[in-house]
């Protein structure tokens, strides 16, 4: 009797009954039963994604927050750097007049934020000028028929020598005087002044600096060639070395180069031309990065705010709306009121009338977002408040030792303090007290560091140079700076609270996605052993027909009999 068995066939990662005995739809159990085991599967990978949502909301919390933050930071005061600290407040700006209207073109100034504000008159007497000399005229490529050797340079800076055989040429002579200008400050050139004759002409690389040459044995080349007479002086000198002069304020300035960086602090002159009448040049603060970065807090705050009204959003049944993935969700409230919180709020540095932002017109709408409700207002403390303005916004930070620097400052806290010194004969510092608290800060070779879990946590100065003694401090935290610290609680930094929550749900969703494939994995087993047991079930079912055809032929029985 031949074998008769069902067929099981694969279909992408599905295996399916394709040789049906018993009627049944195999196919529709196999998968009603596998769907049973799967569905956890299925709600689970739908917390999955409701927690991806969530965390793309979040994300998109930190990237706001960074906005209102970068926006600030301008404006804050900034920690101490070796190679210089500023902020938008320090920005300098120069303008330079004529008192006839004339196009300023024999001056450019660069101003930075070390310049003080300012006028002054200036006037270009005279540019800085490199010393060029020129020998007799004389073909390049004839041999000199000179031997000797001859020293070049500039005074004040070693000579080199130049060797000459009597085979040199004026263009070899050329090329050596070139291979020492490293050296020597000078460089050659060949000028053609017709078809046989070149003249040799050494320029000084440097202004203000004189070409020396010199004998130093035989043949008194440069004299030869007509660079000098017989008493060593300049045949042909077509400019003579000279310095750069200015008048400031009818002081004479006298500088070698015509490129001067320490006449006024902070200022930076380019001299191109001697000037026909005094120049006027104008130093201000330069307040268009104040406006900018105010107008951007505003900006940012207002994308901020809007966001976190969205999540707050209610469906028409009552509940979240379907966009709300972080409806009632207690980082956003905490953000929400920490803002709300610092804007309505006194900064603890204000000095002047500019206590808080609606001083400087910046007011809440109707729809609690922030506008610039007064321009002039806001024009007007920018322009000519300038200083209560900065104090509202800076850190105010005094200290009764200059050598002491604000190196880190991130704390809300403002404090008054006194600091008390010990060093030892080197300088070293090897104690120090905080209000006779000698457990606030911990020492770094030139580094006081705010202890963690005291009042100075998040502060960082240094010394330099220390001396025994003490030390009066006062921080006085500005807007800026508070809000720039509070920001951190809900930025993409790796201690953020926010951060901390999305890395939390991160977790959880690894820890689902495996317990879902394994349901899965388990799921598909399980089908298999389905996918075997159903069809040999359908194997067995067309053997036991194929069995009775048999009998029933061996009977004579027919289905016509029936």
């Amino acid at each position: 009797m031949a074998s008769v068995a069902a067929t099981a066939s694969t279909s992408g990662s599905a295996s399916y009954i394709t040789s049906i005995s018993s009627g049944l739809d195999t196919d529709a159990l196999i998968d009603a039963a596998v769907a049973q085991k799967t569905a956890r599967a299925d709600t689970i990978d739908a917390k999955v994604t409701a927690n991806t949502t969530k965390i793309s909301a979040y994300q998109e919390v930190q990237t706001l927050v960074a906005a209102v933050s970068d926006a600030m930071e301008s404006l804050a005061l900034p920690a101490y750097s070796s190679l210089g600290s500023e902020n938008a407040f320090d920005n300098r700006s120069g303008s330079l007049t004529t008192a006839s209207g004339a196009t300023v073109s024999g001056l450019a100034v660069d101003v930075d934020s070390e310049a003080a504000t300012g006028v002054y008159s200036i006037e270009v007497v005279q540019l800085a000028q490199a010393m060029k000399v020129a020998a007799t005229a004389a073909p390049s490529t004839t041999a000199l028929g000179l031997t000797g050797v001859m020293s070049v340079g500039v005074e004040g800076v070693t000579a080199a020598n130049i060797t000459v055989t009597a085979t040199t040429t004026l263009s070899d002579l050329a090329k050596a005087i070139n291979a020492q200008t490293s050296t020597t400050g000078v460089q050659a050139s060949l000028v053609k002044l017709d078809e046989t004759n070149y003249q040799l002409v050494l320029s000084a690389v440097d202004t203000d600096e004189t070409i020396v040459l010199g004998i130093i044995s035989g043949d008194d080349v440069a004299q030869s060639v007509g660079l000098t007479d017989a008493d060593g002086g300049f045949t042909n000198v077509l400019r003579e070395a000279q310095p750069a002069i200015i008048t400031v304020d009818g002081a004479t300035v006298t500088r070698s180069t015509n490129e001067m960086t320490d006449v006024i602090d902070g200022v930076s002159f380019s001299l191109a031309g001697v000037t026909s009448e005094p120049i006027t040049l104008t130093i201000t603060a330069d307040n268009s990065g104040v406006k900018t970065a105010i107008s951007d807090f505003v900006t940012a705050y207002n994308a901020l705010k809007q966001y976190v009204l969205d999540q707050q959003a209610v469906s028409s049944s009552g509940g979240a709306a379907d966009d709300a993935v972080l409806f009632a969700d207690s980082l956003l409230r905490s953000l929400d009121q920490t803002l709300k919180t610092l804007i309505n709020g006194a900064s603890a540095s204000a000095s002047g009338d500019i206590t808080r932002l609606s001083d400087m017109g910046i007011t809440w709408t109707s729809d609690n977002l922030l506008e610039i409700s007064d321009e002039t207002t806001l024009n007007d403390a920018i322009l000519s408040n300038a200083k209560a303005l900065e104090s509202f916004f800076e850190t105010d930070f005094t200290t009764s030792d200059s050598g002491l620097k604000l190196l880190r400052n991130n704390t809300s806290k403002s404090l008054d303090f006194t600091l008390s010194i010990q060093t030892d004969e080197s300088g070293a510092i090897t104690g120090v007290m905080a209000n006779g608290d000698d457990a606030a800060f911990t020492i770094s070779g030139s580094r006081l560091v705010g202890a963690t879990g005291t009042a100075f946590e998040g502060i960082t100065f240094i010394l330099a140079p220390a001396s025994t003694g003490d030390i009066s401090v006062s921080i006085q935290q500005g807007f800026a700076n508070l809000l720039t610290q509070a920001m951190t609680s809900y930025d993409s930094s790796t201690t953020s609270l926010i951060q901390q929550r999305i890395n939390a749900i991160e977790t959880v969703n690894d820890d689902l996605t495996t317990r879902s494939d394994k349901i899965r994995t388990d799921a598909d087993a399980y089908r298999e052993k389905l996918v075997t047991k159903y069809a040999n079930m359908e194997a067995e079912l067309t053997q036991a027909k194929l069995l009775q055809a048999q009998i029933a032929a061996i009977l004579g029985n027919t289905s016509s009999d029936d």
